[in-house]
């Protein structure tokens, strides 16, 4: 039972990066502008890391070695997640994808500018969101984008 959540958990992350790599830019039109965002989330995927390694050591060899070789390929998909993958926003004729989720643009009620180059998008319903840019020239690129300064 362990081994097939274990195994499902592995293809579903590798279908997820997959299509956050390739599928996106095939979705809902021609991509205008595709942005990188700061990273996040070092410290949880840290501490996911040695979840694993302490349930590994804690189990001294009563664990079978398919569930390990698994435990492990999760290690290394965290490893990924949280140091070589870059998030992305992605901007489209119509919207916007950030985290994977389409918004479009009759949604937002407001585009500002916040410090160190961050997007804060006002939705019609209430929310918020914080795109946090790498640099002032993708806010320059993505602030001219979606219509300039006023």
């Amino acid at each position: 039972m362990i081994n097939t959540i274990l195994t499902l958990s592995v293809i579903a992350y590798f279908a997820y990066a997959f299509f956050e790599q390739f599928g996106i830019d095939r979705l809902k039109g021609k991509t205008r502008l595709k942005v990188r965002l700061k990273k996040r989330a070092k410290l949880d995927s840290l501490i996911f890391i040695a979840l694993i390694g302490i349930i590994i050591w804690q189990a001294e060899g009563n664990i079978e070695p398919y569930t390990v070789y698994l435990l492990g390929f999760l290690i290394i998909l965290s490893i990924y997640a949280a140091f070589f993958r870059t998030p992305m926003l992605v901007i489209k004729n119509g919207g916007f994808f950030f985290e994977n989720i389409f918004i479009t643009f009759d949604k937002i009620e407001a585009i500002n500018l916040a410090n160190d180059y961050k997007l804060v998008f006002d939705l019609k319903n209430g929310k918020r969101i914080i795109a946090g840019l790498t640099n002032q020239a993708d806010t320059d690129a993505v602030v001219t984008l979606l219509g300039g300064y006023k």
